[in-house]
């Protein structure tokens, strides 16, 4: 009996600390693209992240919805990451390189945010954070 109640504690212990140091948050983002492959371009690249639990992009919407463990990533890293496949999201503009060598159909019409980026950017060939 009290081993039984020793192993009851220990489980219940065990469950509620991986409960605990697993936070997960969940965050909704604008991302730009245009089309199928757009969508699997974008959800591979954040799924790419072991922390990541779900990535869902919407066509019609152009939003990302990411559910992820903020212990081990972050909001930041995980839009940076579609940005570098050549999606611009509401933090990072993609390369001007990354971006013209997308197929024409997912070459979406690139919203003007130079006033985001800093002054010395080069947004020809990396990926630059928006202010």
């Amino acid at each position: 009996m009290n081993t039984i109640i020793k192993s009851g504690i220990l489980f219940l212990s065990i469950f509620l600390f991986s409960n605990f140091s697993a936070q997960t948050k969940t965050f909704k983002a604008k991302v730009e693209g245009n089309c199928g492959m757009c969508k699997e371009r974008i959800e591979t690249a954040v799924k790419a992240d072991k922390n990541v639990k779900s990535a869902d992009w919407s066509m019609s919407k152009k939003v990302l919805t990411v559910s992820y463990d903020a212990s081990k990533t972050d909001q930041k890293s995980i839009l940076k990451s579609v940005a570098e496949v050549g999606h611009d999201n509401e933090m990072f503009r993609a390369s001007d390189k990354v971006y013209d060598d997308l197929d024409a159909c997912c070459q979406y019409d690139r919203p003007d945010n130079s006033k985001k980026l800093a002054k010395n950017a080069d947004t020809k060939q990396q990926v630059c954070e928006l202010k």
